[in-house]
Order: C-alpha cells, then sequence, then structure tokens
C-alpha cells in the first residue's frame, strides 16, 4: 500500500520545521507525561542524539485560533555573533492527551516550507520519551488508515516523528472530523490520540497569510 505520508530527508523547510516549538512541546510534554507513564525500555538509535533549541529563540507567540487549532509565530533573535534576526515562521498546532492514559500526551505541529521551489508541508509529532520508535507514529482520519509518521530523533523529554504530509493527506484531513495519531509502548500495543480537525482547513489556509 503506498502511503500518503513520506519522509523527505534534508528537506529545506524554515528553522520553525526544526526548532519553533521544540522548546515548548518538550515543556509541555514534561508536564502532561512524566517519566513514569507506563511505558516501556526507550530504544534510542544510535544516530538519535539529544539536542536541543537555540537560545537565542524567542517563546513562539499564538497570533490566531482556528477552531481546536492554534497558529503560533516566531521571529529568531539576532545570534550572539551580530547576525540580523530571520523572517517570522508561523505553524499550526494542537495538543492532545490517551483517554486510555492521561498522563501521555501528543503534539502535531505542521508547517509549510519550500523544496525545490514548491510548497511543502511537514507534519511533526512530538510524543513522550519512551515509546516504541521502529514502529512509528500511525495516522487514521476519521477511522480511515493513511499511513505513518517515522520517528527521526529524540530529544530530553520528548521523541519526534517528521514527515512531508502528502496533498492527499492534507486533503483527507480539511475534509475529515477527527485523526486518530497512534503511538505504540510495544509492538501492538497502541496509544490512539484524538486530535480534531474542527478548524484544520482555516488555519491550515490562513499559514499562507502569515
Amino acid at each position: 500500500m503506498k502511503l500518503a505520508i513520506k519522509r523527505i530527508p534534508g528537506v529545506a523547510v524554515p528553522v520553525l520545521a526544526l526548532a519553533l516549538f521544540t522548546g515548548m512541546a518538550a515543556a509541555q510534554q514534561q508536564q502532561q507525561a512524566p517519566p513514569n507513564n507506563g511505558f516501556g525500555p526507550r530504544v534510542q538509535p544510535p544516530q538519535q542524539q539529544a539536542q536541543r533549541p537555540p537560545d537565542n529563540l524567542p517563546a513562539p507567540e499564538v497570533v490566531a485560533t482556528h477552531g481546536d487549532w492554534k497558529i503560533q509565530c516566531e521571529t529568531p533573535a539576532p545570534s550572539t555573533q551580530g547576525a540580523p534576526a530571520g523572517q517570522k515562521q508561523c505553524g499550526m498546532i494542537q495538543t492532545a492527551r490517551s483517554d486510555k492514559n492521561p498522563k501521555v500526551g501528543l503534539t502535531l505541529v505542521l508547517v509549510k516550507g519550500q523544496q525545490n521551489g514548491k510548497t511543502v508541508t511537514m507534519m511533526r509529532v512530538m510524543a513522550p520519551i519512551g515509546v516504541y520508535l521502529p514502529t512509528g507514529v500511525a495516522l487514521e482520519v476519521d477511522g480511515g488508515a493513511v499511513g505513518r509518521v517515522p520517528f527521526t530523533r529524540c530529544l530530553p523529554q520528548v521523541c519526534i516523528a517528521f514527515a512531508e504530509a502528502s496533498s492527499e493527506t492534507l486533503d483527507k484531513m480539511r475534509k475529515g472530523s477527527a485523526a486518530n495519531f497512534i503511538i505504540y509502548e510495544a509492538p501492538g500495543l497502541g496509544l490512539p490520540m484524538k486530535i480534531s480537525l474542527n478548524g484544520f482547513a482555516a488555519a491550515y489556509g490562513a499559514l499562507d497569510n502569515l
């Protein structure tokens, strides 16, 4: 089956896709998912190294709310070497908790960027450490399977899955009412996180005007 989500290594998206929400989401996950969250031992491939966002990134600002989605923006501050501040960067975000285990939370961020002269949408899923990494994060929209988002790295308080969302996936999310992002404690042991799609189309469209 052809997956509607694909990972693109080295995609040239804004700094936001790597750093804008990383510190914020890590802090959220630290509050939502204490270390004793019921997950098994943490599995971290050698290429996944803990990283932290740059110190010169200011806290993101909520600039709009569309249904259950928030749009947050930041303008990177000048570096200590005197480099000028970067262009404002924005993304849409929503956080959910597991009905099975309320201690476990997940944050979803979508960011638009440029790759080879065309617009791409990168989907970043922030999950708690201890998640079973090889399975990735499964995505369903209104009960129908869409694909999986692969984990790419773990930070001290959060593991991150990262992929490009295809036009087919985005169309399903625009037309749908709810999405399930399923993380796994172990093979076959999934924890679904319900993400509301109320306001998704409006928030996604609003990213073009920021």
